[in-house]
């Protein structure tokens, strides 16, 4: 008989902060993958369009990964496969709607002919590999969400993917606890269980909550309604499209991935369009403006969404009108707080009423909060329990549920991205870590970008950049150009001139030394006139500012 070894499982993205998720679970020498998804940039990342997850450790074991398995569409659970699909061709496994947002995502990719997709049907399990799954239905934000059971000959391991309890589901659509309840009878090994809402007592609120909100705010409203909310939240779109209606009011849309998401939404039946409802962005001046409702792009106060480009007075077809009223049916995601006040301060300057979740139920979370991840626990009954999706405070938070719940603190893991876990009936420890790199994508580049390149941004943001031109003749061992200086993006100095006089002079001087030191390389000339230019500057202003500087060379 083979003997049985343990499970290993490496979070390559999710538990170091909200997004980004991807785990990899690995058994003899086969390997599965769960969601691979993207994580938006903060203020501690200027300029870089979103990160996703490291993935050398999966190009270095292809020939074990026998398959994606995606737990649903949003984007921090498969914004991430274009980048690894360019890499490896794997089979794709999703229920319906979930396949449907991936082939959209996918769509252009090199070779996505030959990528194989695999629709889960939740009441079916399957095999791959040495691992056999089931899954459970979720109630989230977005319909068609599963979590998974995963049993092996070591034990099973419960992944809850995002969930929440609704017991009104937008869908009908009940999260599948009996399957969970099932699992936890037969035994547990470990439970990996959502903390985005750890920290929050109680139950989540059920989303049709907003809808009675949203009746209340569009009976109220007077003029244009602009609601700007996820589009990859079909229950709160269903939402608005239904109210909209009760209300006789029109719909247009406006934002690219909007206008994808609703198709192959209700093209799949996932999303119910009343009839004639939908009118394209150019026609909404031919109704009047108390029956234009806008569907937008935008609640993160992302720059090129709709609503940002409404609220900057950039949008083609949208200015925004004394009285319409703008409402932000989203909650921040961690780090965007400042765009989206910046938003909303921008919209409120043109006129506009916003309405959003801080002063206004427009919103309500698809994360489940402590009573339902206690439900979780209890019907699980797991012997090891390892909180993920989410940042520290929140996986803490959960560990301490767990322990309320009886589970020993010593079986509880607070994880971190490329921690080694390994598991099977008498142990479950953390035996070293992979150090995945910080991967950014900006523009159409792709990479980990130095810790000094950030560094370099965020002074850039802050004070400024001078470029400086001066022109040697290493011969006659003199100064043929003077140094020119040009200035980008710098605060107001009230002796500035003085300042860069003086920097001239420095230069002067630091070139001479060099000719005196025989220092006659170009690039060590840069260096050391660079070195005294930064010192000088920061001394006699206290800023310092990206410096450009190049020496032209006469031989």
């Amino acid at each position: 008989m083979a003997k049985k070894t343990s499970i290993k499982m490496i979070p390559l993205g999710g538990v170091s902060g909200i997004g980004k998720n991807m785990m990899v679970l690995e058994k003899d020498n086969q390997m599965i993958i769960i969601d691979c998804g993207l994580m938006f940039p903060d203020e501690e990342t200027p300029g870089i369009d979103f990160l996703i997850p490291d993935f050398s450790y999966i190009l270095k074991n292809i020939n074990k990964v026998r398959g994606v398995i995606l737990t649903h569409g949003h984007e921090d659970h498969l914004g991430g496969l274009p980048f690894l699909f360019r890499k490896i061709n794997v089979p794709i496994y999703g229920t319906k709607l979930t396949l449907g947002l991936t082939r959209i995502k996918l769509n252009g990719l090199a070779g996505t002919d030959r990528i194989e997709y695999n629709e889960i049907d939740p009441q079916k399990a399957l095999s791959i590999g040495g691992f056999h799954i089931e899954f459970f239905r979720v109630n989230h934000s977005i319909p068609d969400g599963v979590g998974l059971i995963i049993r092996t000959d070591i034990g099973t391991i419960i992944h809850s993917g995002d969930f929440k309890l609704d017991h009104t589901p937008i869908d009908n659509k009940y999260t599948e606890l009996h399957k969970i309840s099932r699992a936890g009878e037969e035994g547990v090994l470990a439970l990996l269980c959502d903390s985005t809402n750890a920290e929050e007592a109680g139950y989540s609120l059920p989303e049709k909550d907003v809808g009675k909100t949203l009746l209340d705010k569009f009976d109220k409203a007077t003029k244009r309604i602009i609601v700007a909310t996820f589009s990859s939240h079909i229950h709160r779109i269903q939402q608005v499209l239904d109210v909209s209606a009760k209300m006789d009011k029109k719909v247009a849309i406006s934002g690219k991935s909007m206008l994808k998401t609703i198709k192959i939404s209700s093209e799949l039946g996932y999303l119910k369009i009343p009839e004639n409802l939908i009118i394209p962005i150019n026609n909404i001046d031919d109704l009047p403006i108390g029956d234009i409702v806008i569907l937008s792009t935008g609640s993160q106060g992302e720059p090129l969404s709709a609503l940002n480009r409404m609220a900057m007075d950039e949008h083609r077809r949208v200015s925004i009108m004394k009285g319409d009223m703008v409402i932000l049916s989203a909650s921040p995601i961690p780090g965007n707080e400042k765009a989206i006040s910046n938003t909303i301060n921008m919209l409120i300057k043109q006129g506009a009423e916003v309405v959003y979740e801080s002063i206004a139920g427009v919103h309500v979370s698809g994360h489940a909060a402590q009573e339902e991840i206690k439900l979780m626990i209890s019907l699980a009954k797991p012997q090891y329990f390892i909180p993920i999706h989410g940042e520290n405070k929140h996986k803490i938070q959960n560990a301490q549920i767990a322990q309320s719940m009886g589970i020993a603190a010593d079986n509880t893991l607070n994880i971190q991205n490329g921690d080694i876990v390994k598991m099977n009936m008498n142990v479950c420890r953390i035996s070293g870590n992979i150090k995945p790199k910080n991967v950014y994508v900006d523009g159409i580049g792709m990479g980990n970008i130095e810790d000094m390149v950030l560094r370099d941004r965020k002074m850039l943001s802050k004070n400024g950049v001078i470029f400086v031109a001066l022109g040697i003749d290493i011969n006659k061992k003199k100064i043929i150009l003077e140094p020119e200086f040009s200035m980008r993006g710098m605060i107001f100095i009230e002796n500035i001139n003085t300042i860069l006089n003086e920097g001239k002079k420095i230069l002067a001087d630091s070139v001479q030394n060099c000719f005196e030191d025989n220092i006659l390389s170009k690039h060590r000339i840069e260096d050391f006139l660079l070195d005294r230019l930064e010192k000088f500057i920061f001394k006699k202003a206290r800023i310092r500012p990206i410096i450009s500087l190049k020496v032209l060379v006469l031989h």
